[in-house]
């Protein structure tokens, strides 16, 4: 199934690609992005001695995206995406962000009546998934997770499957089928390695290990479906998506898990996974309501570890003139082996058994593009020996976006 679908997907590209050469009107450049500057205020239970007991620091993000566009003479719709920042991939948003700069999106994209088709670095058909709305720095899906430790919160947990993916990877959507009123769409993409982006290659990386993208899953499949409906006053949203992989066992000689943490032990293999995703929203009178539920089933797991993982979480937003605020909450249990504190995997330190967090924000908008934001966000988790963990983020912050 995954060989049929990288074939024709290839081949539906490249057949619209060359139907495109014919262009009637000039490619069109837009650029965008922003810069956002957060002070943080935190405190960790569990957190180390030294500099994770610190209770304040700064932080900033930036982004530059540039988007191109053009419609060839027989309708076919063409372009391309391109999105930097500084806070890029897998290792920085659990380990630290830096000011180096990487290329986030890169793709090419052909649409018409026929759908459309993504070619390279991108999140993948999961573009579609109904997610839970926000204000200000995201809440409990956002930005606090930067201030907390990784060896001894679960930010894996939050992330959860999909939050830190951008693979190169093919993809196809379908066209929104329906009416004004009711609309669906489909989306599959097929990624040869989880995490790998760029022009990173399994031969490169054979070759030096010590710049190995995380990839510990290989022949990816994601499909998503999504509906979009309109009942006045009231719009609703509802997706479902799966993601499924295969374990990369032999790419450097161990698994992913043994390389970044040491709850699994040397040589451990990574287990296949395939994972559920299911959302919903509601909007109406400035108001929006959405709830998630995920079923990670054994991603993120080695042998031996075989219990429940699951995410569940709900937020309600309300907008009105200049004005944003929110409240939100995620809960669940699952594992994460990048928890270092407490013992090995046999201690039961790398599973999550009670996990929840509440979060409230806001936002004021004091000119086009100038937004001020602020998050509070309270946590508790508890491990399967027991070991607790809980304590609270309080940003706020200044964003330009542009």
């Amino acid at each position: 199934m995954r060989k049929i679908l990288l074939a024709t997907t290839a081949i539906v590209g490249f057949v619209v690609a060359g139907a495109a050469q014919a262009a009637t009107t000039p490619l069109n450049v837009t650029i965008g992005g922003d810069a956002d500057f957060v002070a943080g205020a935190f405190h960790e239970s569990k957190a180390s001695t030294g500099a994770n007991q610190a209770h304040g620091d700064f932080e900033t993000l930036y982004d530059l995206n540039f988007g191109i566009d053009g419609k060839a003479g027989n309708g076919v719709e063409y372009g391309g995406n391109l999105s930097l920042n500084n806070n890029p991939d897998i290792s920085n948003m659990f380990n630290g962000t830096s000011d180096g700069i990487e290329v986030t999106d890169a793709n090419v994209f052909m649409s018409g009546a026929f759908g459309k088709v993504v070619l390279g670095d991108s999140h993948g058909a999961t573009d579609l998934a109904v997610t839970a709305p926000t204000v200000g720095e995201g809440q409990v899906n956002g930005r606090y997770v930067d201030f907390l430790n990784t060896q001894t919160f679960a930010k894996t947990f939050v992330y959860g499957v999909d939050g830190t993916d951008h693979s190169t990877n093919v993809t196809y959507f379908t066209p929104k089928v329906g009416n004004d009123m009711n609309k669906v769409q489909l989306g599959v993409s097929y990624i040869p390695n989880f995490y790998d982006y760029g022009s990173s290659v399994v031969q490169t990386r054979a070759l030096n290990t010590s710049t190995t993208v995380a990839s510990p899953y290989g022949n990816v499949v994601k499909g998503a479906l999504a509906y979009t409906g309109t009942f006045h006053p009231v719009s609703v949203g509802v997706s479902a998506d799966v993601i499924t992989g295969s374990a990369n066992t032999g790419y450097d000689g161990q698994s992913w898990l043994s390389g970044i943490g040491t709850n699994a032990a040397s040589g451990a293999k990574v287990r296949d996974f395939t994972a559920f995703d299911f959302g919903a929203k509601a909007a109406a009178q400035g108001f929006t309501l959405g709830a998630t539920y995920s079923d990670q089933g054994h991603y993120n797991t080695v042998a031996g570890q075989t219990k429940q993982q699951q995410q569940y979480g709900a937020a309600l937003k309300y907008e009105f003139s200049k004005v944003g605020v929110g409240v939100s909450y995620l809960g669940g249990e699952g594992y994460d082996n990048m928890l270092t504190t407490g013992g090995t995997s046999t201690s039961g330190y790398d599973y999550i058994s009670e996990f929840n967090s509440y979060g409230v924000g806001g936002t004021y908008a004091w000119a086009p593009g100038l937004t001020t934001n602020a998050d509070a966000v309270l946590f508790d988790q508890k491990t399967e020996s027991s070991v607790k963990n809980d304590g609270y983020v309080l940003l706020i912050s200044q964003k330009l976006a542009f």
